[in-house]
């Protein structure tokens, strides 16, 4: 099966509890984000957690990687070689980020890496996500635009493996009420 992507709507958000939210606010929004990354790997609704910005020009940037010890400094350094950054999205529109904005919703990415002629996945993320291999099950990937009244601010992708299944339980709530609470916090700052 190739890969798959599903524009989504989130459910309702969980409300996320006032001292966290305090505690968010009271941060820069990078570390806000960065922090909130955190919190989706503690809940196990993701394995990786990127965190992507679009620049002023529409230009994409890795901004954060969250995965377990030992894996962010490797995995950062991996997809930062990727061509789709330090350029403008629309430039790739085929990528992830690219398809999440043209479809102005959140995807569920699902299926075999490489096995398809229109590669969504970035080489260094098909890469990683394939164990080296050419071609491999990607599990699930949340792509989230951080997108709230005024325009894009970038996206969380939330990677999940196979074994994990999708979002379950309170899992999309609680990445919908940090998404909410994210875009909020980036626009207060004027961006990331």
């Amino acid at each position: 099966m190739t890969l798959t992507a599903i524009p989504f709507q989130m459910p309702e958000p969980l409300e996320i509890p006032a001292h966290l939210a305090d505690s968010l606010a009271q941060m820069p929004a990078r570390e806000a984000v960065a922090q909130a990354m955190d919190l989706l790997l503690q809940i196990d609704a993701a394995r990786v957690v990127l965190y992507e910005a679009l620049d002023g020009d529409g230009s994409l940037r890795l901004v954060h990687v969250a995965a377990p010890d030992g894996e962010t400094e490797g995995l950062a350094a991996l997809l930062s070689k990727d061509p789709q950054y330090g350029r403008p999205v629309t430039e790739h529109p085929a990528s992830l980020p690219g398809r999440a904005l043209s479809a102005g919703a959140p995807l569920l990415v699902m299926g075999q890496a490489g096995a398809g002629d229109d590669e969504p996945l970035s080489p260094g993320l098909a890469t990683y996500l394939a164990a080296g291999d050419a071609t491999g099950n990607v599990g699930f990937i949340y792509v989230l635009p951080l997108t709230g009244e005024g325009a894009c601010r970038g996206f969380l992708t939330l990677l999940r493996p196979p074994a994990a299944g999708p979002l379950n339980h309170e899992q999309p709530n609680i990445a919908e009420g940090l998404r909410r609470l994210l875009v909020g916090l980036l626009e207060e700052a004027g961006g990331q």
